[in-house]
């Protein structure tokens, strides 16, 4: 009980600095690995569902109604949901029982996101997880098991949700994972990182064929930091697997006008060439 309430101090401490927590082995939740116990729950349209679903990967999202943090989390999922439209994905809402029903369903509404809520009495599944902040996503393998858990941050929190679901499918390896979550440290400032993180993002989408979000990203990349070369040479390769032929060409020859050495951007000019 001490142990638990001295993780909510921090957590409270942690969100009036401001910073993003629990990332590390002492994280607030249970140890990666865990069961997620399947129970029937009461759903907040009366009925009654299981937890846990019969798909590859089950994404449980906690939060609260009436809390800025939570509509800003449900926001920025409802985007991540599109990239996962058609393969085996669950997402499913949990609120505490103490939740108002009306102003759960408004939230939903306001922020569109779309999933069925599953009401949490006593907040014992919560509890059995060992939470102690909200709002934060819980992702569950096909195995019933805990694989990630990732409380909101205020900055690229779709993106890290959304590599942490391909990791779970086994759609990335768990370099490009760790590239993707902690880009390597620089001393360039903040834009260089931001623009590291989408870079390691927008390559995880490329290698599972989601090009569409990949190319969104990797032009936040550019946004962040146009003078890097694997980010061109990358946009070329999303472009030539969208058949954009002329607009890979241009972004490989971008590449190689800032590093003539970039062996990816002259594969792939290459390619494009012959394909003329």
């Amino acid at each position: 009980m001490i142990i638990h309430r001295f993780k909510r101090i921090l957590a409270l401490m942690a969100i009036v600095a401001g910073v993003d927590i629990f990332h590390s082995a002492s994280a607030a939740h249970a140890a990666i690995g865990t069961p997620v116990a399947n129970a029937e729950m009461a759903t907040l349209d009366g009925g009654k569902a299981f937890v846990l679903r019969d798909v590859q990967v089950n994404v449980l999202v906690f939060f609260r109604p009436n809390q800025k943090r939570s509509a800003a989390a449900l926001r920025e999922l409802a985007q991540c949901q599109a990239a996962f439209s058609r393969e085996s994905v669950s997402w499913i809402a949990v609120v505490s029982g103490s939740a108002p029903t009306e102003s759960v369903a408004a939230m939903l509404r306001d922020t569109t996101f779309a999933a069925p809520v599953l009401v949490d009495r006593g907040d014992a599944l919560y509890g059995s997880l060992g939470m102690a902040l909200h709002p934060v996503v819980v992702i569950v393998g096909r195995d019933q098991k805990l694989a990630a858990f990732e409380p909101f941050r205020s900055v690229g929190f779709c993106p890290v949700v959304t590599v942490r679901i391909r990791s779970a499918l086994h759609e990335i390896n768990d370099d490009e994972l760790r590239s993707a979550l902690a880009p390597p440290n620089s001393t360039e400032g903040g834009d260089e990182q931001s623009a590291r993180r989408y870079r390691a993002f927008a390559q995880a989408l490329f290698k599972a064929a989601n090009y569409d979000k990949a190319l969104e990203n990797v032009r936040k990349s550019l946004d962040k930091n146009p003078l890097d070369a694997d980010t061109h040479a990358l946009l070329g390769r999303i472009l030539s697997a969208q058949e954009n032929c002329a607009g890979a060409t241009e972004a490989f020859q971008q590449a190689l006008a800032i590093d003539a050495t970039s062996a990816v951007a002259k594969e792939g000019l290459d390619r494009c060439k012959a394909g003329r």
